[in-house]
């Protein structure tokens, strides 16, 4: 039971991601409300809208939100997706030891926390976020620094750069007007590295797992 569920838990972050993609866009299309950038506007913008604005409580003047009970189901499953990927994270590397005992502990704290960006403390757990996901992944490049492929390398160090640029101009409101669009560049990228992550996993775990002979 224990060898199955290692060789099938790798495939869980894909399949949660492609399922989030399917209740968000449901979730987009009920959606009715503008944003922050074209705050009367009567439908979901790929490049206005946040990812969490289908999760808001209101829309134009306190109206009610149709969109917000799909929209938070959206949303827990991305977060239980991400919850399983910072678990599988470590696999990667060949050894254990604190750097990635910390990846783990901290990446999966991290997306619990993520799990009540949905409530009006949004603005607070973004920051929260923000901070604890900076202890899961300096341990992690410190680890990836070691790490034989040069391609996985990059993108992971690309996806690191886009978060911070995300994350500081949500705090300084830099280029805010930009930064839905953004955000949404971000999740593609970030869903590319998560992808091509678990199946690296998953290959090393059916290399692992010896073969039954017919007799």
């Amino acid at each position: 039971m224990r060898r199955k569920l290692k060789k099938y838990l790798p495939i869980f972050p894909i399949v949660g991601l492609g399922l989030y993609v399917i209740v968000f866009s449901i979730a987009a299309v009920q959606y009715e409300g503008g944003s922050i950038n074209l705050p009367f506007d009567s439908s979901y913008s790929f490049f206005h809208n946040f990812l969490c604005d289908v999760t808001n409580i209101t829309i134009h003047e306190n109206q009610t939100n149709h969109a917000r009970g799909i929209g938070i189901v959206a949303h827990l499953i991305l977060s239980l997706t991400m919850i399983s990927f910072f678990y599988l994270l470590p696999e990667i590397f060949p050894a254990k030891n604190r750097n990635t005992k910390m990846v783990r502990v901290f990446g999966v704290l991290t997306m619990t926390v993520f799990i009540l960006m949905f409530t009006r403390h949004h603005d607070l757990i973004v920051t929260i976020t923000g901070i604890l996901g900076t202890f899961a992944l300096v341990p992690f490049f410190i680890e990836m620094a070691k790490y034989p492929k040069g391609n996985l390398k990059l993108l992971a160090y690309f996806c690191y750069a886009l978060s911070i640029v995300v994350f500081f101009i949500f705090e300084t409101k830099l280029g805010f007007y930009y930064l839905p669009f953004l955000q949404k560049i971000a999740f593609i990228v970030d869903a590319w590295w998560v992808i091509w992550t678990c199946l690296i996993v998953r290959e090393k775990t059916l290399a692992a797992v010896p073969s039954r002979v017919n007799l």
